[in-house]
């Protein structure tokens, strides 16, 4: 009985090389076909969150996404909202936006961006609006991240 159950094993080892070799290959395949799902999606904590606004300018178009509170459970108290501007033609010499970032159609911040020497300059108008939190150049445009804190009336 020992020595069927040792063959068993051995035959059971083989078996399961044989699938991971033939199934290695296809990993990519089957892993781009599960990111396809319905239900797949990118943590708002990476992407930015949807984006809830679009301000449309004479130089750049100005993108402001809805405010990200991401937890592993539940909701945290602290977050951010991201800002991006994306140049048209050229990058203009200064930038200066007041920010409306939950839509109750009262400025929260003011933000400006000079590109010529990457300096970022924040002015909050709520108590709940934060200092920057990240920022970065890209290749058309500029990406902003705002702290927030949770009000307790959301």
């Amino acid at each position: 009985m020992k020595r069927l159950l040792t063959i068993l094993g051995f035959i059971w080892a083989v078996l399961c090389l044989v699938i991971v070799l033939v199934m290695f290959p296809g990993l990519d395949s089957c892993s781009r076909h599960l990111a396809k799902l319905p239900f797949m999606k990118i943590n708002p904590a990476f992407s930015g969150g949807d984006t809830a606004t679009t301000i449309c300018y004479d130089n750049y178009t100005l993108y402001i996404h809805e405010p990200v509170f991401a937890a592993l459970i539940g909701e945290s108290s602290k977050g951010f909202v991201q800002l991006d501007w994306t140049w048209k033609d050229s990058i203009p010499v200064v930038v200066s936006d007041s920010i409306d970032y939950d839509s109750d159609l009262v400025p929260d911040l003011i933000i400006g961006i000079d590109p010529s020497s990457e300096k970022l300059k924040i002015e909050p108008l709520n108590d709940v609006v934060g200092e920057i939190e990240a920022s970065s150049r890209t290749r058309d445009g500029w990406i902003v991240r705002v702290g927030l804190e949770k009000r307790g009336d959301n």
